[in-house]
């Protein structure tokens, strides 16, 4: 037996829902993996007791976002409060790096065998040597009481909704001119973060932020629209440090195990 607090949540996510994936399923970009979510989900108000491990913040980002360099400069500007999960390389170390800190460096063959073993969330191959970021790296973060902040590709938050992490996702998107003028002004020398960008750059940025939408939208719990790398880091770290002092939706299955 549900409370009226519950219920009613629930329905209204659920009709929120329901007109994202009915937008996803008529686009071009609707995939066949899309079903294996959940497209309704009762949820309740959820607050972070003191002693709870911090939540994870997943970011996701559309096609010049700089989701990267977003959350290193927001863990920068507090390293006691949150932190990256430190990924896994096969690639040689460095004179200057340690094991453990930029990286976890390890043979190619016990990369294949975490593979194997479903330990990344996700994983992938740059110039020849392999790199993922695994569960237990985000676990070795909470441990320490601190807030994890990662940057994944969408498909992943499929391993990281769980009861154990519980989520917060944002979505971030470049603003994207509207017109010639307002792209002119924008791209010119000193007057924006991305450089030049031609109509088909500003096309393909509109059409990845319209995909993921579409396919993800019902997941995420903020979008935020960056306009440039300090105001979207203040906005951030605002939304970090509510998220350790107010309620928010979650699924109520989160809540059940």
């Amino acid at each position: 037996v549900f409370s009226w607090e519950f219920y009613s949540a629930g329905l209204r996510r659920s009709f929120r829902l329901s007109r994202k994936d009915r937008q996803g399923s008529s686009g071009e970009g609707s995939e066949p993996g899309d079903q294996e979510f959940v497209t309704y989900e009762e949820v309740t108000r959820y607050q972070q007791r003191t002693n709870e491990r911090p939540r994870l913040v997943v970011l996701i980002g559309s096609l010049g976002a700089r989701i990267n360099e977003l959350k290193q400069r927001v863990i920068a500007d507090n390293p006691h409060r949150y932190a990256v999960a430190v990924p896994h390389t096969t690639r040689p170390k460095k004179p200057h790096e340690k094991d453990g800190v930029e990286y976890h460096f390890v043979t190619k063959q016990q990369f294949d065998a975490d593979v194997l073993n479903n330990k990344f969330i996700e994983h992938g191959e740059y110039k020849e040597n392999q790199y993922g970021t695994s569960i237990e790296a985000v676990r070795s973060v909470q441990a320490k009481n601190k807030m994890c902040i990662v940057d994944v590709q969408p498909e992943a938050l499929k391993r990281l909704r769980t009861a154990e992490f519980k989520p917060y996702v944002v979505f971030v998107k470049p603003r994207i001119p509207e017109s010639r003028r307002r792209r002119s002004a924008a791209t010119s020398p000193g007057g924006g973060e991305h450089g030049r960008i031609t109509d088909e750059d500003l096309q393909e940025m509109r059409q990845s932020a319209i995909q993921i939408d579409q396919q993800y939208g019902h997941l995420v719990d903020r979008v935020l629209i960056k306009e440039d790398s300090a105001s979207a880091c203040a906005e951030l770290r605002g939304v970090l440090e509510r998220l350790e002092r107010e309620c928010f939706w979650v699924p109520l299955s989160w809540m059940r195990t």
